[in-house]
């Protein structure tokens, strides 16, 4: 059953013709894009596992759509029905979800910026605003800071032949961190070009040795700060 309003919420515009209030509709868009939101990154942490940040943002959400959920109850607006659970489709791709996190937060902000131009009641403002800070302030951010080491990591195993299906295959912890630290300093000197498959088949005590001689250099590479002058207690 689709919704009695639903040219009106899948184009997320006010329609000043439509039999329904201004504040009626601004609800119930904001509302069902909170729905999307909710579905895509529920569909990806079931899809990928609870990693962060869908695992984080997906609880925020459902915080989101409770706050829109009360102000419909104190304005006798009812809610529009979800239908995007058996709806939403993901990427195959780590990398690509949290490009379309970004892209839909940003496109959460707007929206916001969109209906606070058109809805009077000083409750109703409030919470719009709440709800956009929380995507500007902390979605938007996690999924680009995301989506900046998903870039580093699948960048570095491509130089060492690995296709980016396998940038994200665990090998155990250590391993796995090891990786991690190697892309990111490899991306920052170019000095870590290693080979996956030595990163992958060496002892864990050698590749902790050899982190510790890549820090190293990452130190000594570094300007040199000048030392604190040492206090003695004059006589």
């Amino acid at each position: 059953m689709a919704n009695y309003d639903e040219a009106i919420l899948r184009s997320q515009l006010i329609q000043p013709a439509a039999p329904w209030p201004v504040l009626h509709q601004a609800l119930r868009i904001a509302l069902y894009d909170e729905y999307a939101a909710r579905a895509y990154y529920a569909a990806v942490v079931e899809a990928f596992g609870a990693q962060p940040p869908f695992a984080n943002i997906v609880q925020s959400e459902v915080q989101h759509i409770a706050a829109l959920s009360r102000l419909c109850a104190r304005y006798g607006v009812p809610r529009p029905l979800d239908p995007f659970p058996a709806a939403t489709t993901i990427s195959p791709s780590w990398r690509g979800n949290l490009q379309r996190g970004v892209a839909g937060e940003i496109a959460n902000i707007r929206l916001y910026d969109y209906l606070l131009g058109q809805v009077v009641e000083p409750d109703v403002q409030q919470v719009f605003r709440n709800l956009q800070a929380a995507s500007r302030d902390n979605h938007l951010p996690a999924f680009q800071r995301a989506l900046d080491k998903a870039v580093t990591l699948e960048n570095w195993h491509a130089q060492q032949g690995v296709p980016p299906s396998q940038a994200y295959v665990r090998h155990g912890p250590l391993t796995d961190v090891l990786e991690r630290g190697f892309a990111l300093l490899a991306r920052q000197h170019g000095a870590f070009g290693l080979a996956g498959t030595l990163v992958r088949a060496t002892h864990p005590t050698m590749l902790a040795g050899m982190l510790a001689g890549a820090a190293a250099v990452h130190y000594l590479r570094q300007p040199q700060a000048a030392k604190p002058l040492s206090l003695t207690k004059e006589n």
